[in-house]
């Protein structure tokens, strides 16, 4: 009798956790079952929206995911905004956001709360950029030797330089443009590399930074101008535009952008995006209809090489703002 309710007990067990193990497989397995919301922590128009609207048109026509994939913007505050409230959404993979140097950076300068690697998920890199100095076409500056020597003769405050945020790839290429040419350029920070575009076309200010993808249909339709590449070497797209190396300013502006989320969402969920983004990466469509038409070059990176790359590049931007002294007091 003992040795039936035993047996009648264990299969009881049994039963129940292969129930329990039916209900989590399918669920896990079935990931994404609703809406994925892809945060961009700018305004649109600028490279990162660019890039994120890009993700999800390649992801629509692969039909690489069963559910809708949506690109909202939050900025404000130079990404910290956007940045923001994604990390403090349900950690589940149902909210993704754009992550890039401003992680680090903002976390440094005492602009975000949050800690750049216990906050944020890093899943994939997906590109690497450049800075050019543009100017429009109304402009009286042709080289940028022309731009410098006038910035010197105005003196205190020369002249005014757009870019997108503060304490970001933008604003210290303007820093390291200013020591190096020995002159005063005033910085003047906008929400997205759209507003940037938006406010040189208008007069608003004398040149921006601006990366390829922002301003490459204006440089076609002779709006703008670029005065210089802020790069190792000159860009195949544009190869008349020298570098500031070759015109003997020290200068190198890239950065890169990436697929991230909050911090410790589910492997599974990490696995699944990256096998979705490698995917998307591999297109025609990405590949020569964003890729080459941008200017851009695949930054493909993930997992621990990723995480690696990032706490490297944060501790390269905490010397920086150390030597500027812009480094948050602690």
């Amino acid at each position: 009798m003992r040795a039936s309710r035993r047996t009648a007990q264990w299969t009881s067990l049994i039963v129940v956790a292969l129930a329990l193990a039916a209900a989590a497989g399918p669920a896990a397995a079935q990931y994404p079952t609703r809406p994925v919301e892809l945060v961009v922590p700018y305004a649109p128009g600028g490279g990162t929206d660019i890039m994120y609207r890009q993700i999800v048109k390649v992801i629509e026509q692969e039909k690489l995911v069963p559910v809708p994939v949506t690109v909202v913007n939050r900025s404000g505050g130079s990404g910290v905004v956007g940045k923001s409230y994604a990390i403090n959404k349900p950690r589940d993979g149902y909210t993704l956001v754009a992550v890039d140097q401003g992680n680090g950076q903002q976390e440094l300068l005492g602009n975000a709360t949050w800690n750049f690697r216990k906050d944020f998920t890093y899943i994939a890199r997906m590109v690497t950029d450049v800075n050019l100095l543009i100017v429009r076409k109304e402009s009286p500056y042709r080289t940028l030797e022309e731009f410098l020597a006038a910035a010197r003769g105005k003196g205190k405050g020369g002249l005014t330089v757009a870019g997108t945020g503060t304490g970001g790839v933008d604003q210290i290429a303007n820093i390291s443009l200013t020591r190096t040419g020995k002159v005063d350029l005033t910085y003047v920070p906008f929400k997205s590399g759209g507003e940037v575009m938006t406010n040189l076309l208008g007069g608003h200010t004398d040149a921006a930074w601006a990366n390829p993808n922002e301003c490459i249909g204006q440089l076609e339709a002779g709006q703008v101008r670029a005065l210089a590449v802020a790069a190792e070497q000159r860009l195949k797209l544009l190869s008349s535009v020298p570098t500031m190396r070759e015109l003997g300013f020290d200068v190198i502006s890239t950065q890169w952008r990436a697929v991230g989320a909050g911090g410790n969402v589910p492997k599974s969920v990490v696995d699944y995006w990256v096998g979705v983004l490698d995917k998307a990466r591999k297109t025609d469509e990405w590949r020569k209809g964003y890729l080459q038409k941008s200017v851009l070059e695949d930054g493909w990176l993930t997992g621990d090489a990723f995480l690696k790359f990032v706490t490297e590049e944060y501790e390269n931007s905490k010397t920086v703002f150390a030597e500027l002294g812009m480094l948050k007091k602690k």
